[in-house]
């Protein structure tokens, strides 16, 4: 079985406590396994970065991912598209349709999935009144009976918030699996309780939290600072999570870093290329 191979460098997490650290939040343990080992489906989080979700699927039970996530499956599990809710999909960002992976044997079986970018996973255990909005495109793969959709930003918040038009909607009965990059954190508000977070760093939260936004500063903050004309804003209650590196980040920083090497080349070919026909 998969699970087997999937498992032989990874150490669980289990009952450990979880310590929040001195900005009250929680911290993910990205060197270890993340399990719901106790739900109907289980799972396994493995590796500390580029994550994989090992996942073992009772005969006859099935799991939604994006395209091109499987890595590697036992053979009992067979693969078709889905195209279920096609314009709310496309709407939150992913998507029109989903890769759809059933157990078709006798036995359970596993099946690997990982992000479709360098991503570290979040799982999420909803339960029925559970939902959750997140950053567009952040839903990675899910079991059990989780619906993905959009709800339209308020204006402000479409503007200025960092999240776009449209907020992606999760809920339902089940695992949902979210990627996102760098470090992981989630934090559960307080009734009322307010943190104040860069606009690319919000990945998720429960719907009883609100999303807003606070001016960044003075004009000269502003303009200067670094982090734009606005923060976001969560306040509770509600759980909601952060990552430190948003994909738009690290495309922009790798961007500036290629175009730079370019340019060096380019111009070392220039110089390279007159010596030659001064030859």
């Amino acid at each position: 079985m998969l699970g087997g191979i999937f498992g032989t460098s990874v150490t669980p997490v289990g009952g450990a406590p979880l310590k929040k650290n001195a900005l009250g939040m929680v911290e993910f343990n990205a060197a270890a396994t993340r399990t719901g080992a106790d739900l109907p489906i289980k799972y396994e989080v493995l590796g500390s970065d580029m994550q994989l979700v090992s996942i073992t699927l009772p005969a006859g039970e099935k799991v939604i991912s994006e395209r091109g996530g499987m890595m590697m499956m036992d053979p009992s599990m067979r693969a078709k598209v889905n195209f279920d809710n096609m314009f709310g999909r496309c709407c939150s960002g992913e998507g029109c349709l989903m890769d759809h992976y059933t157990n078709h044997g006798d036995a359970p079986a596993t099946i690997g999935l990982t992000p479709n970018f360098p991503a570290k996973v979040i799982p999420l255990h909803m339960r029925g009144e559970d939902q959750y909005r997140t950053k567009s495109g952040a839903f990675m793969a899910s079991t059990g009976d989780i619906r993905v959709n959009f709800e339209l930003n308020t204006f402000v918040n479409c503007c200025f918030s960092g999240q776009g038009c449209c907020n992606q909607t999760i809920q339902g009965e089940g695992t949902a699996f979210l990627a996102a990059m760098g470090t992981l954190m989630s934090k559960t508000l307080a009734e009322g309780e307010v943190i104040v977070v860069d606009t690319e760093s919000v990945v998720a939260w429960q719907s009883t939290a609100k999303l807003g936004i606070r001016r960044a500063g003075s004009c000269i903050t502003c303009c200067c600072g670094g982090e734009g004309l606005f923060n976001s804003t969560l306040t509770g209650p509600g759980t909601v999570y952060f990552q430190s590196m948003s994909y738009g980040k690290f495309k922009r920083a790798m961007t500036v870093h290629v175009t730079k090497h370019a340019a060096a080349a380019g111009a070392a070919g220039g110089i390279v290329g007159a010596a030659v026909s001064a030859a």
